[in-house]
């Protein structure tokens, strides 16, 4: 990435699209500035996109935002996309940290 990352890109980078392998959003961006321009591209280059959570159309969970980064050159958005047909979880972007229960 050639401009200069603000801080929350900076931990922008380190978010998981693609929760089904792990794939994060810094990875993706790196892709992108090598030259990907389609979500396919994209997906071949970093392996995101080959997991269980498509539906039958094709469409991953994390495609979406794969798509926005395309549209922004791989920086952040400043807002989460709207989730596709697949995508109905909000934990896509900003997983919630998993908490001990008290009784644990």
């Amino acid at each position: 990435m050639s401009a200069k990352l603000t801080p929350e890109e900076i931990r922008a980078r380190f978010r998981v699209v693609c929760i089904c392998k792990g794939v994060k959003l810094g990875k993706i961006a790196d892709a992108i500035s090598a030259g990907a321009t389609t979500v396919e591209q994209v997906n071949r280059a970093t392996g995101s996109g080959s997991g269980t959570c498509g539906n039958e159309a094709g469409v991953t969970r994390c495609r979406p935002v794969i798509e926005e980064l395309l549209r922004t050159g791989g920086r952040p958005p400043v807002e989460t996309p709207a989730p596709a047909a697949a995508e109905k979880d909000d934990e896509v972007w900003f997983p919630t940290p998993m908490r001990k229960s008290s009784a644990d």
